[in-house]
């Protein structure tokens, strides 16, 4: 038999509170896309092997070969995994997430190893700042979650550099609009991953109490009423508020130029657009009925030299698996 698991990109909008600003830390909003992030296959082998991952960096390779050798020892069969499939590193989409939960999870369909949800989260390592790509790759569309007790929390680090101790708590699941669209754009900007991304947090966090307020405010009765209420243009009004707040404001920032321009341009136009995670992927949010929408975005990426990821649905429901016999 083999298994194999396909699971969506996840968009993460905002983290809530960067400033000990309330009795959790972290926290945050974000949303799950149909752009493939992690199509895995697992089949029973002699021996632990990784296949398709040389587009991978050192790290990730390291990783998933580590969690192979773990899942073997743990359900006494080795395996053979072949990526087939996985979305760009490093540019805000959850690759290394969802990588990790999709070989995580073929192996627990392969092997009928004992585990639950709760059991794979916690084996994959994530979700040490953010709940978004642990719980969105069982879950699928719009989801906050709630962080971590801040008196557990000494330093406010990016998830791969904490120990997830736990998963944070999913607070609020909602159905992406499907008569919306999320077109993705690329601007060039320099990576921010690894000891890069730490020493960011590292200089940046904790933010101002007040400005961590400000982003939970805009987060809990802008963006989520928005996405409830299918509204765009409070969508948008909140999107470039939380831009110009906080952490988030620190992020885009760090990417640039490029990314600071794209998006001005995208919200002089109307368009609800911000960046994804630490970037320096742009996402736009538009009506599936306006037909000039992908159009005029990708005149816009030309027009700042980014590249045009194309358009993609909300995805909401989890990561699909499937069995196949073979010879």
């Amino acid at each position: 038999m083999a298994v194999r698991v396909s699971a969506g990109s996840r968009i993460h909008i905002a983290l809530a509170d960067m400033g000990f600003a309330s009795p959790r830390a972290f926290g945050g909003v974000g949303f799950m896309l149909d752009k493939i992030a992690a199509d895995v296959e697992l089949r029973c082998a002699p021996v632990v092997s990784l296949e398709g991952a040389t587009d991978l960096d050192k790290p990730c390779q390291f990783e998933l070969t580590a969690l192979l050798e773990t899942l073997a020892e743990a359900g006494k069969r080795p395996v053979r995994a072949i990526i087939h499939s996985h979305a760009i590193q490093h540019i805000g989409l959850g690759t290394k997430t969802a990588l990790k939960l999709a070989v995580i999870s073929a192996y627990h369909h392969l092997v009928e190893l004992p585990g639950g949800r709760a059991e794979q989260q916690s084996l994959s390592g994530r979700g040490g700042a953010s709940g978004i790509g642990i719980h969105g790759f069982f879950e699928g569309g719009v989801l906050w979650d709630a962080g971590r007790p801040a008196e557990e929390i000494d330093h406010l680090l990016p998830s791969g550099a904490r120990p997830a101790t736990s998963t944070p708590v999913l607070m609020l699941r909602l159905t992406f609009p499907t008569s919306w669209r999320v077109g993705l754009c690329l601007p060039k900007a320099e990576l921010s991953h690894g000891l890069e991304e730490q020493r960011f947090f590292e200089e940046n966090a904790p933010i101002a109490p007040g400005d961590a307020l400000e982003t939970m405010a805009l987060l809990y009765h802008g963006i989520l009423p928005a996405f409830r209420l299918e509204n765009l243009k409070l969508l948008a009004s909140s999107l470039a508020s939380i831009s110009c707040k906080g952490f988030k404001r620190l992020e885009i920032e760090r990417c640039g130029e490029n990314v600071v321009e794209l998006l001005g341009d995208l919200r002089a136009k109307g368009y609800a657009a911000s960046m994804s995670s630490m970037g320096p992927l742009v996402y736009v949010i538009f009506a599936a009925s306006d037909t000039r929408a992908a159009a005029e975005l990708r005149a816009l990426c030309v027009a700042h030299n980014a590249h045009w990821l194309g358009c993609h649905s909300g995805l909401n429901c989890g990561a699909r698996a499937s069995r196949d016999k073979f010879a």
